[in-house]
């Protein structure tokens, strides 16, 4: 493991957001190589200081590095979902800060072991579906995790994603754009769950966002909300009616039924 220190930028979206990247893309073990991994922490006016999620167990060091470079520390945490880069510190986390924690409730840490993290602190609270939480209202998008969500602040313009959709550069396209993430499940979790997340995605067409913040690949930082509206309604590109192919195929087409329609045409 490379022995550097972490990576702080505050962004220019709202006042104040950091990105701390507690591992870049060249340091850790092979298995998590090749991208950096980051959390986010706001210091937003109206709001106690708020951290989103947590980082590796064995990377805790450089996220509590990072979280002193900001000269904040944080007095809630908010976890996005189970996986192990966003949950692994937390215990450490919230020893070191005593901060009040809120959690999705389908993705309990004190009740998950599936990835050999045995997480003793009891959330403070657990949260569901349009909730808010200090500033951030919550947004249940199930499909990459039971319980995994996306936080919105609509009044400072941006939605924190987490895993629920990538920049498009972590696929080797240019950035500025959100994809489904290419790891949609893990192996604790059924195939179908992978269509699932990317379905619903259009919980977060509700919402109207300029930023959209990602753990992995590059952030969104212009006309996030729409872009992702065309992403998820990509159907609206080959068709302005409601028979396209494209959309009806979401529900699954027999072939009899497709070749039928193409026939028509």
């Amino acid at each position: 493991m490379a022995d550097s220190a972490p990576v702080v930028r505050e962004l220019n979206i709202a006042d104040t957001v950091y990105d701390i990247t507690w591992q870049t893309a060249d340091e850790g073990p092979d298995i998590t190589r090749g991208e950096r991994h980051r959390t986010y922490f706001f210091d937003l006016p109206g709001d106690v200081p708020t951290l989103v999620d947590t980082c590796f167990q064995n990377r805790v060091e450089y996220l509590f590095e990072g979280i002193e470079q900001t000269g904040v520390d944080p007095e809630r945490l908010v976890i996005t979902h189970r996986h192990l880069d966003h949950i692994g510190a937390f215990d450490e986390v919230v020893e070191r800060y005593d901060l009040e924690t809120w959690v999705p409730e389908a993705d309990n840490v004190v009740e998950i072991d599936d990835y050999g993290v045995d997480i003793q602190t009891e959330p403070d609270h657990l949260f569901g579906d349009g909730e808010q939480i200090g500033r951030f209202e919550t947004v249940h998008v199930p499909g990459h995790s039971p319980g995994n969500s996306v936080l919105v602040d609509e009044a400072a313009g941006f939605a924190h994603c987490a895993d629920t959709v990538c920049g498009s550069d972590r696929r080797g396209l240019p950035p500025g754009y959100l994809l489904h993430p290419p790891q949609a499940t893990h192996t604790n979790q059924p195939a179908e769950a992978a269509v699932e997340a990317e379905v619903n995605l259009e919980k977060l067409l509700d919402y109207d966002f300029e930023v959209a913040l990602l753990n992995h690949g590059t952030p969104v930082f212009e006309n996030a909300s729409e872009k992702l509206d065309r992403y998820v309604n990509f159907e609206s590109n080959f068709t302005s009616t409601e028979q396209s192919i494209h959309a009806r195929d979401r529900n699954t087409i027999e072939a009899d039924e497709l070749y039928t329609l193409l026939d028509e045409e």
